[in-house]
């Protein structure tokens, strides 16, 4: 019975602890859970060397066919942890963790498109260097995706477009970098839909990092210049736009927009989502992309 009673007491100990971590780090707590998760699921953790920068990903899965997965700025690989476990049933699965971001380097300075893009095939050049991949990609992810399945069309035999940005658009109404709990509070409601009960030590969490996450060091790479209005037509490969209703970075009027640029694609909404809709709407977000390969 002691012991019983110390394991109930230590156990208790160590709930409360992570529970107080999270509460002051949630953004440094959700990124250790979500790539724990991914390891629990089966998936190892690989590195790459990309113009003298350690590039980290995660492969796992022996599906005939492999899918790639490109998050979004200010976030990583840990990101696809809730999708990861159905698509590795079917498909061997690869989460990069994009330039400057996760456990990618480089640790400072600019992140510019090219690097992005350079990481990105030479992680495909090496986990399927002679078929072509599924490609999917969110938010920036996306953007990242639609240049590469343009340059390498060969390389990409089904493009998944989820709430991707990279299209000009007038984006004056998002606080990119949010200097007051309003602002902030704004930020995460475009993000994870106006619904979503938001918790103080986010908004207080989302006020400390957002001078230091990745999306300054994005822009400071110049990721304007590479806006993909003009590449939309060498998308060639079958692309499918999965969005989110309630997104209010990139609304359901933009994905409409976005669709119609690009020929043949097709888009679904899913009514319970906003701007990470793997995340938010998991088997859903599943269901549409394993439906939209043949």
């Amino acid at each position: 019975m002691k012991i019983a009673a110390a394991l109930a007491l230590l156990l208790i100990i160590v709930f409360t602890s992570a529970t107080l971590y999270a509460r002051r780090h949630p953004l440094e707590a959700f990124v250790k859970l979500t790539r724990r998760g991914l390891g629990r699921a089966g998936m190892a953790l690989r590195t790459i060397e990309v113009d003298g920068n350690r590039v980290v990903y995660f492969a796992g899965g022996n599906g005939a066919r492999t899918i790639v997965l490109i998050h979004g700025v200010n976030d990583q690989a840990g990101t696809w942890v809730s999708v990861v476990p159905a698509l590795m049933k079917t498909f061997r699965v690869i989460a990069i963790d994009l330039p400057g971001h996760g456990e990618s380097a480089p640790a400072t300075g600019p992140l510019p498109m090219p690097l992005m893009l350079k990481a990105v095939a030479a992680v495909i050049d090496r986990e399927s260097p002679s078929a072509p991949i599924v490609l999917a990609g969110n938010s920036m992810g996306g953007w990242v995706s639609m240049l590469y399945a343009a340059d390498h069309p060969d390389r990409v035999s089904n493009l998944i477009l989820e709430d991707a940005s990279g299209m000009m658009w007038d984006l004056s109404h998002v606080p990119l970098f949010p200097k007051t709990r309003e602002e902030a509070l704004k930020v995460l409601r475009m993000v994870h839909g106006p619904d979503t009960p938001i918790a103080d030590y986010l908004v207080d969490a989302m006020l400390k990092s957002a001078s230091s996450m990745p999306q300054a060091r994005v822009i400071e790479g110049g990721v304007v210049m590479y806006l993909v209005d003009l590449r939309l037509k060498d998308l060639t490969m079958p692309v499918t736009l999965i969005w989110g209703a309630h997104d209010g970075l990139l609304p359901v009027v933009y994905a409409e927009a976005l669709h119609a640029k690009i020929a043949g694609s097709t888009l679904h909404v899913i009514p319970n989502a906003a701007h990470i809709p793997h995340r938010q709407a998991p088997k859903e977000f599943v269901r549409l992309l394993q439906e939209a390969l043949p």
